[in-house]
């Protein structure tokens, strides 16, 4: 039910308000992004390291939420559809609207194919291998068949893995020698403003799941299948306009750096 149950709970009131969201979303990561693009310019990141870490955590700030919430709310398998749909939709999707949306050809670097698209299937691997492990050694209780928890020692698995994939972005930071663009860039204010596009994103999310899993109960669609078409569709949607755009300014690095990075940070 919205907003703590003051708002109304019909069908008609809930699609309003995934629709709402949703707008919500998209404006929120744009600030996001935007001041996230900038600060990197100022602080001199390589476009890799942009697109794959700084936008890439950013534009996927709406995935993260919302598999907190779905979890808080007793709804994990609705969080694990929205990451899984959201997932496919980013490493199929996305570098094939990319290269249609310019007219120049897509530049797909050595570090993209060696580092970044490596690491992503490294962290598919790190995911399938956590669940496994909680399905052999953490079965539930009196629970269906392959059905396993996920306790706090398991979740660190995929947590220091992606501590290991930051690790070599620093490296890589290191070893960089860019130019600093410090003109016409604010930091405080660009920091104000990611901070505003977070909080936006957060309500938004949190509107979004409450009322996705009002629908759900209402039509009897199951958590899973929720997840993986309304929510993930709603949350893709800053990655894809994240990487269009970049693709656009000739920036194919940060574009396809974004959707890796997007989906690894997805997962661990």
């Amino acid at each position: 039910m919205s907003l703590g149950g003051v708002l109304p709970d019909s069908p008609l009131f809930n699609i309003s308000t995934i629709l709402l969201a949703s707008g919500l979303i998209w404006f929120g990561s744009g600030w996001l992004e935007e001041s996230a693009e900038k600060l990197s310019a100022y602080y001199g990141l390589p476009a890799v390291v942009q697109g794959s870490v700084v936008v890439a955590v950013g534009s996927s700030f709406p995935e993260f939420t919302s598999v907190v919430f779905t979890a808080l709310n007793g709804a994990f398998n609705m969080g694990v559809g929205a990451i899984v749909g959201s997932a496919i939709f980013n490493i199929l999707v996305i570098p094939a609207l990319s290269g249609l949306a310019t007219e120049e050809d897509l530049e797909a670097s050595r570090t993209i194919v060696y580092k970044e698209a490596q690491f992503y299937m490294i962290a598919v691997s790190a995911l399938v291998v956590t669940f496994a492990l909680a399905v052999i050694y953490v079965p539930v209780p009196d629970g269906p068949e392959l059905a396993g928890l996920i306790t706090r020692p398991l979740a660190l698995i995929p947590l220091l893995l992606y501590g290991l994939y930051l690790f070599i972005q620093w490296q890589d930071v290191g070893d960089y020698e860019g130019e600093f663009v410090t003109d016409g860039i604010t930091v405080t204010r660009q920091w104000g403003r990611l901070a505003v596009g977070l909080l936006v994103i957060l309500i938004a999310v949190e509107q979004l799941v409450g009322s996705v899993e009002s629908l759900g109960q209402t039509f009897g669609i199951p958590e899973f299948l929720a997840g993986v078409t309304i929510i993930a569709a709603a949350t893709s949607l800053p990655d894809m306009i994240v990487s269009v755009r970049s693709a656009q300014d000739d920036r194919g690095a940060t574009s396809l750096g974004n959707v890796l990075g997007s989906n690894t940070f997805d997962l661990l």
